[in-house]
């Protein structure tokens, strides 16, 4: 096992909760950086003097095991703020929270702190702003004077279309929020034809009377999914013991759920008119899923599938009750999606609230926090190393 792989098992004895959001440059909607937290067993903040975890000076290692690159926004308290300054961490470039309580150390080239706009310790090179805690008119008020301050205003919690837009007009340069996981429905907006093709393929992927020559021949039919189906089954993510040589031998080997599954994940990622990182939380959800479905006695193939699916209506731009009239999935699938309800629409709510960071919702009678915890970083390494495959 190499020395990443040692320290990013090293983070799942953390007593407590991990979050990680995306940061996106407003501009292009690309990933900037992730903004990692660390918090109790109920979603609160540390206490400021919490010990300081053995993995701490593996973080570069951890980072790189997570993350698809290695500029990282980090909320940690302040007894671990001073030790991560001792550390030598050349391959990453991280930003830490500031709070009162910190003693900050001179710039070095690798670090660099970020203060809360309500809460401020001083002049830095990134300023966060929780657009919770500010109406419209005080953000256009205080706007010049965060921009002579700071280089970089961080905007979080951009959670709703409105407050994208507001980001947008105001030019803030970095978002943090799941405003990204919504459908953009303001107008009534046709499918793409490249959208239309993609969910005629699903419909017929997901058809439950389809036969293996058959299935195999649908796959056929797009020759860039087929090629990149093999390519990936073929590689040392799935580690098979010899080559697949064709579709049809793919499906007789792993079976037609796994196969209609990964086929469908490889159609969302063609989608090219959105966020990367929305086919990373379609693979994170799914993955997440299928973890959890151990503890609710459900079928992982169709967990996987309710989480990979809960992003069409985002990639889509229309809700999930439209799109699923035209796929002919499985009642216990449906109800997953539309109604959050059985065994899989359990756990889809249960990966919804964790996501986002909804601490207060989350139910962990079917599963304790530290298997939700390992579920969660599990899904993680898995997106990284997959998507690792998909953009090789």
């Amino acid at each position: 096992m190499t020395e990443i792989n040692l320290a990013y098992d090293s983070l799942k004895h953390f007593n407590g909760l991990i979050h990680r959001q995306p940061l996106f440059i407003s501009k292009k909607l690309d990933v900037d950086s992730y903004h990692l937290t660390f918090l109790d067993s109920n979603g609160n903040s540390l206490d400021e003097n919490t010990p300081v975890p053995e993995f701490l000076p593996q973080l570069s290692d951890i980072l790189q095991a997570i993350n698809h690159n290695q500029k990282t926004l980090l909320t940690v308290p302040a007894s671990w703020q001073q030790v991560l300054f001792d550390y030598a961490m050349p391959r990453i470039d991280l930003i830490i929270e500031a709070n009162d309580k910190a003693v900050f150390k001179s710039a070095m080239p690798h670090v660099s702190y970020a203060v809360n706009a309500k809460n401020k310790t001083g002049k830095s090179r990134t300023l966060l702003i929780d657009l919770n805690a500010f109406s419209e008119e005080e953000i256009s008020e205080q706007l010049p004077k965060w921009r002579q301050q700071h280089e970089v205003l961080c905007a979080l919690n951009v959670n709703a279309a409105n407050q994208f837009s507001l980001c947008q007009l105001h030019e803030i340069d970095l978002m943090q929020g799941f405003f990204y996981t919504l459908p953009d429905t303001s107008v009534d907006k046709k499918i793409a034809p490249a959208a239309q093709t993609l969910m005629e393929l699903l419909v017929k992927l997901q058809d439950p009377e389809v036969e293996v020559d058959e299935l195999a021949e649908i796959i056929n039919q797009d020759v860039a999914l087929s090629y990149k189906l093999l390519r990936l089954i073929n590689s040392a993510f799935f580690g098979l013991p010899r080559e697949v040589g064709s579709t049809r031998q793919a499906i007789v080997m792993l079976g037609q759920n796994k196969i209609k599954t990964w086929a469908s994940l490889l159609c969302l990622s063609g989608l090219d008119n959105k966020p990367n990182e929305l086919r990373t939380t379609a693979m994170i959800r799914g993955r997440m899923c299928e973890l959890l479905a151990k503890y609710y006695k459900g079928h992982a193939d169709v967990f996987f599938a309710a989480g990979l699916f809960s992003t069409l209506d985002a990639l889509m731009d229309k809700p999930l009750e439209v799109l699923l009239q035209d796929l002919p999935l499985s009642e216990e699938l449906h109800s997953a999606l539309l109604h959050k309800e059985g065994p899989a629409g359990n756990a889809l709510e249960q990966v919804l609230n964790y996501e986002r960071g909804n601490w207060s919702a989350i139910d962990y009678s079917a599963v304790s926090a530290d298997a939700l915890l390992a579920a969660y970083l599990d899904a993680l390494f898995w997106a990284k190393e997959l998507n690792l495959q998909l953009n090789d």
